[in-house]
């Protein structure tokens, strides 16, 4: 079954802070500790096993992490993660934001966000944050967190090329892998028509939102593909169509750009 991510939000569990004077992730000297106003941690995706229904700690590749005041975006600091092995000789990623409180600070809320842009892992999200947290002029260290996945790119497959007909079956690659069966998606399709000899508008119009993969509500069939019907008579000249795929606000990936003619 499939669970929202509200409920894997829960599902993914955060660990506790450690105390202050502790060592970061991949600290070696015990004896000098972090500087008071550290804020740091690791970051784990969180993958998940269909057959079994459970999650696990996945290799995770190199990370951004972001920490903005609560419910703000002004006054953000950007770092990225480094590997480091733990204590069982397993590579993690770890982040670090030195002296981040000055001294004196009196408690303060902010958000944790982690991503990635790079275009064959697609995890996390630079808008939907991932943990809270409090901090003083201490800091706070072991602030460990597992990054969700955001779907991958869904892929136009058809309509394409020259004289599609009037009435065709939009079809597309879900973007959805093992990791990615737990989460509830939605697709929303979206297009650009222009006349023959007219210049291309700049402007996308939304076709279907809020969609399933299919139209009777059915998930990816067994070439890992999601359609809906398009009914004619369309006028005819160019279009291009694309489709963004939706976990939840935050957690959204768009495809590419295909084009078409229909009909001559």
């Amino acid at each position: 079954m499939r669970k929202s991510l509200a409920s894997l939000l829960l599902a993914a569990g955060l660990c506790l802070p450690s105390a202050v004077h502790a060592i970061c992730p991949g600290d070696s000297d015990s004896l000098t500790p972090t500087p008071n106003g550290t804020v740091c941690g690791t970051v784990t995706w969180l993958g998940y096993n269909p057959s079994t229904g459970s999650y696990y700690d996945k290799t995770t590749h190199t990370m951004y992490v972001m920490i903005c005041p609560a419910n703000s975006f002004s006054g953000c600091k950007i770092t990225t993660t480094y590997p480091y092995k733990d204590g069982y000789g397993k590579t993690r990623q770890g982040y670090k934001f030195t002296s981040f409180r000055p001294a004196g600070s009196s408690y303060a809320s902010y958000d944790l966000y982690t991503y990635n842009y790079w275009s064959t892992d697609f995890w996390g999200s630079d808008t939907a944050y991932r943990t809270r947290i409090s901090v003083n002029y201490l800091g706070l260290h072991g602030v460990s967190f597992h990054a969700l996945p955001r779907p991958l790119e869904p892929a136009p497959l058809y309509p394409s090329g020259n004289q599609v007909p009037n009435n065709y079956l939009v079809r597309w690659k879900s973007g959805i892998d093992n990791d990615r069966k737990a989460y509830a998606v939605t697709y929303e399709v979206w297009y650009k028509y222009w006349p023959f000899g007219d210049v291309e508008p700049a402007t996308w119009l939304l076709s279907r939102d809020n969609m399933p993969c299919h139209d009777d509500g059915s998930g990816p069939d067994f070439n890992n593909e999601c359609s809906t019907y398009v009914a004619g008579p369309q006028p005819a000249g160019n279009w291009k169509w694309r489709v963004v795929a939706n976990f939840s606000p935050g957690y959204s990936t768009t495809s590419s750009e295909m084009a078409f003619v229909q009909p001559y």
